[in-house]
């Protein structure tokens, strides 16, 4: 399922893959208008750095989806959620509006990631 197939199907769940975590992090940089792309690389970058720097603190593993921040910075941007999911966040159950670090998110990745963010960010 390609980025097109989730706008027509907004339903559908995001096949999120560690592998495209590059395409992602280019795609939500594509938005120029308004720093947007800029906006969502930072939060982004809050998210992964703070459960890559501290991996045992259980308050940075959780992601409100209901919160201002997330919807007006992350939501709105492709790539931003399917960044998330690829580096082990997952949907809450019960529900509940926001997405969680599993059990088994690979610590390297998540680092990986932090980098590859803070240079997108760094060249936006």
């Amino acid at each position: 399922a390609g980025v097109a197939d989730v706008a027509a199907h907004p339903h559908k769940k995001i096949k999120a893959s560690a592998a495209k975590i590059d395409e992602y992090i280019s795609k939500v940089s594509a938005y120029r208008a308004g720093g947007d792309g800029g906006k969502c690389l930072k939060i982004l970058i809050i998210y992964v750095k703070n459960v890559a720097d501290n991996p045992g603190e259980d308050k940075f593993k959780r992601i409100k989806m209901d919160n201002k921040v997330y919807k007006t910075k992350v939501k709105p941007f492709v790539g931003a959620k399917a960044l998330l999911l690829a580096v082990g966040f997952k949907p809450a159950e019960g529900g509940e509006a926001a997405l969680v670090l599993s059990e088994d998110a690979d610590q390297d990745l998540l680092t990986q990631t932090k980098q590859k963010l803070e240079a997108a960010f760094a060249s936006y």
